[in-house]
Order: structure tokens, then C-alpha cells, then sequence
């Protein structure tokens, strides 16, 4: 059987509590029937049995002074004297009330039925109760003495309703809560579902980069704190967006350079028309074309980066010291007019990818080449369970402003500095679960690297 799914929250809302209402109201009733139906039927059957004493004792048959009809529990009640001849010919005779509102039914098939059940010459408030004709019939019967030759009776007897009146009662409570849970349903899934909505056009805008305004928070539930998160994330994807912009202009920029110089040579070349010598030119060229290689294998190297880490199987024990040494040793011969030193040196190891851990140690000596005066700085020391590599520059501090993004994906400032090495060192110090920080010295910057290192062979 296919289960129907209602799109709308409401109507979704609506029927569950209209459910929960019938659900209440079916197991209501049910506890009544249970519970208070033998209270009911007490009551019933003690108010009959006043009733017939009030008879037995008054013994004015023909006009009695009383009202037995009015009585709540009695609404319906009758009381007839039945005679038993000694023929057991049976006749009937009933006692009038005042203002006795109910019409005379031709019985005599019940009231006969009735003295079926008279079994003994001498009865007193005899009390009985069985199904006639599918309807429950309460009744008492008492000799009584009598003129007539034969046996004589009163009778007290009516029809236990109870049950259709309760299922009437169920009906109409449950029609009114049904009505009545349609209209605060309806407001109860208003109140959920119109900032539901709001989210649903927020998250739309969101989606289009459309970074205008950010929704408003009305309560502090968990729509409100979800709200709040929404705006969280729209103020983190403006900065992204922001930042990529900024980025892609500057890498436009830096790779459109190399792009005319190389074009614009090319072009010399071929029109036989060049400041230097052919073999000059073509050098320049083969410059340009190195350069514009390095910085499209470095965006090619981002974007696959993520990747590349989880998949990576090459873990191997690294000897940090001689890794860093190695690396100084090379970067040395780029610019013979730094001095370098290195200030303090110990056999470190940590653990995983070799080829990763060297891009993060040629990224930040080759920034730090770039950017020094005169002096390098390098430093290679334990302290608790970390490596910490210090490489120092006396070069130009770094903006404050720019500090805590330098390392920030895509990210460049207006000068188009700090490209997407740091980028790259950042993404694969964060895999291994280290630390990388860039700090202003009184003159200079350092960079502060941190690695775990290889307990085993500490």
C-alpha cells in the first residue's frame, strides 16, 4: 500500500493532531466506559430503587404523590403492577406519574418478559438487569398485596441508554476537537513554517551570491540558532567570494605577464627585430615560460592537494635536520648576497610524506629568500612532542591586517603578495596536525613551523 506524503508542512501539522486528538478522545472514552460505567449504572439502579421503595411504602398505587420522573437518573423509568392469576394469566396495569412527559408505549411483550423472571411468591426489591430486543433493561420487583385473586407485583423498570448517549457524546467532543485543532494547527504550522520559509528564500539568495542582508533572528530557539548559523555561514562564503575575486584579478594579472612577454619576444623574433641577440631573447622567453609553468603547477597542486593527502600511502620516518639542511644548502646558490645562519640544529624525525613535508620547507625559504635584506635565520629544535622550525627574514614586516589571511586559501593582498605557497604549506601542516604562524619581529618576520614528532625515534 503506497503511503501518501503530503508536501505541505501544514497540512502534514494538521494531521497529526488531528490524529492525536481522535487517538485522546477514542482512549477517553474507552477509560469512561470502564471506569465510570458501573458508577452510572449504580447511581442508575440505587435512584430506581428509592423510587420503588418511595411505592412500596406510600402503597397509593392508583395516584402517588410523586414526581419519580423529574429525577435525572430516572428520565424514562416506568413502574406497572403485574398481576399473576391462578391461571398465570398475566395482567398489567401502569402507575401514572405527574407531568409525565413520555407517551405510552404498547409494552406488553417486555412487561411480559419481565414476569418471566418472577420465580418465587415473595420478592422484596428484587433487582435485575439483561438484554431485551439489543437494549439493557434495569428492573425491581416487590410483592405486593393485592384484592385481585392471584399473585401481585410492582415492577420498576428502564432502559440502560447509556451507551448510545456516550457514543453521541464521543461524536460531537470529537467533531468540536477536531475543528477546533484544524484552526490552531493551521496556526501552530504558520508559526513553524514561515521561518522556514524565510530560510528557504535566504538560502536561495545565498545561493545567487547575493550577499545583501543577512535574515533576522526572532527568537532563540533551534530555528533562531539555525538562523544564526546561516548568517555565520553567509559572512564566511561574502568573505570567500571576496577574497577569490581579489585573487583570480591578481592571477590574471601574474599570469597574463608572462603571457606578453613571451608573446611580444616571440613576435621579435619572427620580425626579425630584438634589442639583444636571438639567443638573448629566446632566453627571456624560456624565463617567462618557467615562471608561468611554476605558478599554473601551483594552482594544479592546490586544487588537487585535498586529495592527493587522503590518498597518499608513501608515510615514511623523516630526519627533519637533514631535510632542512639539504633545502638550505640549495636555496644558497639563488642569491649568493644572503647571509645565512644557522643558528641551532638537532636531529629531529617526524612522520609522513617526504615529498610534502619538503614543499612546506621550499615554500617558506623560498618567501623568505624573496622578501630578506641581507639575513636568513634558521633554527631546528624539540620542545615536548612538537618539532619547531623557526626561518627567520630581515626583510619588510607584514601588515597587520593581513597577517591572520596570509595563509587563507586563494588569498592575496592589493600588492599581490603571499600568492598560494603559504596556501599550500598551511593545508598540509593542518593534515598532519601541526601548527604554522607568521610573527613580527622588531625587524623581520619569522616563521614559526610546528610537526609532530616520531616518538618512536626520539
Amino acid at each position: 500500500m503506497k503511503i501518501v506524503k503530503f508536501k505541505s508542512l501544514a497540512i502534514r501539522i494538521w494531521i497529526t493532531y488531528a490524529i492525536i486528538i481522535l487517538i485522546i478522545i477514542c482512549s477517553s472514552s474507552f477509560l469512561y466506559i470502564d471506569a465510570f460505567s458501573d458508577i452510572e449504572e449504580n447511581a442508575k439502579i440505587g435512584d430506581l430503587s428509592l423510587a420503588h421503595d418511595i411505592l412500596l411504602k406510600g402503597n397509593n398505587f392508583n395516584n402517588p404523590d410523586i414526581r419519580l420522573n423529574e429525577m435525572e437518573n430516572l428520565k424514562g423509568s416506568k413502574h406497572i403492577i403485574l398481576n399473576i392469576s391462578t391461571n398465570n394469566e398475566i395482567y398489567v396495569s401502569a402507575i401514572k406519574q405527574k407531568k409525565d412527559n413520555y407517551h405510552e408505549v404498547d409494552e406488553d411483550s417486555m412487561r411480559t418478559w419481565m414476569a418471566s423472571f418472577i420465580k418465587e411468591d415473595k420478592l422484596y426489591e428484587k433487582q435485575f438487569k439483561a438484554s431485551y430486543e439489543k437494549n439493557e433493561v434495569i428492573f425491581i420487583i416487590s410483592s405486593i398485596e393485592s384484592d385481585s385473586t392471584g399473585k401481585s407485583y410492582l415492577i420498576s423498570y428502564m432502559k440502560d441508554s447509556k451507551y448510545n448517549s456516550l457514543v453521541y457524546m464521543v461524536i460531537g467532543i470529537g467533531i468540536i476537537f477536531v475543528i477546533l485543532g484544524f484552526f490552531i494547527a493551521r496556526i501552530v504550522a504558520n508559526a513553524i513554517s514561515r521561518p522556514l520559509k524565510e530560510l528557504e528564500e535566504f538560502t536561495v539568495r545565498i545561493a545567487n551570491k547575493n550577499w545583501n542582508e543577512p535574515i533576522k533572528i526572532n527568537s532563540e530557539d533551534e530555528i533562531g540558532r539555525l538562523a544564526g548559523a546561516m548568517n555565520e555561514m553567509q559572512k564566511a562564503l561574502k568573505y570567500v567570494d571576496e577574497e577569490e575575486k581579489v585573487f583570480l584579478q591578481s592571477m590574471s594579472h601574474d599570469l597574463k605577464t608572462p603571457v606578453m612577454v613571451i608573446m611580444s619576444h616571440a613576435e621579435a623574433i619572427i620580425d626579425g627585430v630584438y634589442i639583444e641577440s636571438v639567443e638573448n631573447t629566446a632566453e627571456i622567453i624560456k624565463k617567462e615560460a618557467i615562471n608561468l609553468q611554476k605558478k599554473l603547477n601551483q594552482l594544479l597542486y592546490l586544487n588537487t592537494l585535498d586529495y592527493v593527502l587522503q590518498k597518499s600511502n608513501k608515510s615514511t620516518e623523516i630526519n627533519l635536520q637533514n631535510l632542512l639542511l639539504n633545502n638550505i644548502n640549495r636555496f644558497k646558490l639563488v642569491n649568493s648576497k644572503i647571509i645565512w645562519e644557522v643558528e641551532e640544529t638537532s636531529e629531529t624525525f617526524t612522520y609522513g610524506n617526504i615529498e610534502k613535508i619538503e614543499v612546506i620547507i621550499e615554500n617558506i625559504l623560498d618567501n623568505q629568500l624573496r622578501y630578506a635584506k641581507e639575513k636568513i635565520c634558521v633554527s631546528l629544535k624539540q620542545k615536548n612532542a612538537y618539532a619547531v622550525i623557526e626561518i627567520y627574514n630581515d626583510g619588510p614586516k607584514i601588515d597587520e591586517k593581513h597577517m591572520e589571511h596570509i595563509f587563507d586559501n586563494l588569498y592575496k593582498d592589493k600588492t599581490g603578495n603571499f600568492g598560494i605557497g603559504l596556501a599550500i604549506c598551511k593545508k598540509i601542516i593542518d593534515f598532519y596536525k601541526g601548527e604554522i604562524v607568521a610573527i613580527n619581529k622588531e625587524i623581520g618576520v619569522s616563521f614559526m613551523i610546528k610537526l609532530p614528532c616520531n616518538q618512536y625515534y626520539k
